[in-house]
């Protein structure tokens, strides 16, 4: 099903690359569905619901992990670089970023993407898994909600650019992080 899904998205790839990518999203789709449940949770498995792109499931997350790389590829193939963060974002124009009643949202953001290791260390000492998996579906979901209300590619401020581009980076890195831990792939494309 997986591999019928990449065909149909992706028809210009070879047959091996799909495979490969439609292994990564099917495995990633079953550690998730497996592990989002806690320890003493009668599981009955769903394949439909297993390999949905929405909900609660793997490839929403690792759809959001595609999404964040997917912006930075997109800069490269317009020929800009990636911004020096520690000449642009000084702690100035941090502050500038940040301050204001209107930008309550992007620290609730990053608050969020830096529970990664508290929620990791929780899950170890609790054993259970399903901790880490509901903080990645949490985390792709406040992505997607920062991809939709922040346009990066298309703000104008070279700062503002900069800033929101950093942030890309660090949501894009947490949630690939958080995922490995799973045991979960981002693939190249979905």
């Amino acid at each position: 099903t997986a591999l019928q899904e990449v065909a149909s998205r992706h028809p210009e790839d070879n047959e091996a690359a799909q495979l490969a990518i439609a292994t990564e999203i099917a495995m990633g789709a079953l550690r998730y569905f497996l592990l989002k449940f806690t320890r003493n949770t009668v599981i009955a498995f769903d394949f439909q619901e297993a390999l949905s792109f929405e909900g609660e499931t793997g490839p929403y997350v690792q759809y959001a992990a595609v999404r964040a790389r997917n912006i930075f590829r997109k800069l490269e193939d317009r020929g800009e670089a990636m911004p020096d963060y520690r000449a642009v974002l000084t702690p100035g124009a941090m502050a500038r970023q940040l301050a204001g009643d209107g930008n309550a949202e992007l620290w609730q953001i990053l608050m969020a993407a830096a529970k990664a290791d508290s929620i990791v260390e929780r899950a170890v000492t609790a054993g259970e898994p399903a901790h880490v998996a509901k903080y990645a579906f949490q985390l792709a979901q406040t992505f997607n909600l920062f991809y939709h209300q922040y346009p990066v590619l298309a703000e104008p401020d070279p700062e503002r650019k900069a800033f929101l581009l950093w942030m890309t980076e660090y949501l894009a890195l947490q949630l690939e992080r958080t995922l490995a831990v799973l045991g979960i792939a981002v693939p190249s494309y979905m």
